[in-house]
């Protein structure tokens, strides 16, 4: 089918017959995503008064995501309008956004926000406020504080890895007393650490 027979059923959705039936059935099977094609295809089944029209429903029902709009469509006639061959106004004509129409100023947050003269978007120069507060300090320290319920070997590892040692030793310190039963691994951990500070 070519495209210029498929504006021309959706400008007068009256051709559409047994003559058409079978053109609209291929368009369907060689494009199954084509929604147009579905819709089509629905439409002339409908106009005939054919008894597969339930079944072909429900198919097209999961195809044609917006089924308000496949309901007008199939229920009510499309007005004939002036169209010409290679633009696709019929087809945009079946899926038009809610709300506000393109060109049209509407309520939506969006365009409110828009239309708004809000300026620009200010950096903030201090980002937690008053920087020099206690309340800031306070929450600054305990953002890099340690947790003990954190610590675990592979932190320990890491940080005698990056030659953290300090806080290596400290790590294996923690967790020979929270898992007693490897605290002889940790303790050779902890002297292997003290011989590397020695030495450097």
């Amino acid at each position: 089918m070519e495209s210029v027979q498929i504006l021309s059923y959706l400008q007068d959705l009256s051709l559409l017959s047994d003559e058409t039936l079978d053109e609209t059935k291929k368009l369907t099977e060689e494009f199954p995503w084509f929604q147009t094609g579905w819709m089509l295809y629905l439409k002339n089944l409908k106009n005939i008064n054919s008894p597969e029209y339930a079944a072909v429903l429900k198919k097209a029902a999961v195809v044609v995501p917006e089924r308000k709009n496949l309901f007008k469509f199939l229920n009510s006639e499309l007005p004939k309008r002036q169209l010409s061959i290679g633009k696709l106004e019929a087809v945009s004509s079946l899926y038009q956004l809610g709300g506000a129409v393109a060109g049209q100023e509407g309520d939506s947050l969006v365009d409110r926000f828009l239309n708004s003269d809000s300026g620009l978007i200010r950096k903030n120069k201090e980002p937690f406020g008053n920087a020099g507060s206690i309340e800031n300090k306070e929450f600054l320290n305990k953002s890099v504080a340690e947790n003990d319920e954190l610590i675990t070997e592979t932190l320990a590892a890491i940080y005698f890895q990056q030659k953290n040692y300090e806080k290596a030793q400290q790590a294996y310190q923690k967790l020979s007393l929270k898992y007693p039963e490897k605290s002889v691994y940790f303790a050779a951990r902890i002297k292997e650490i003290e011989v590397l500070k020695n030495n450097n």
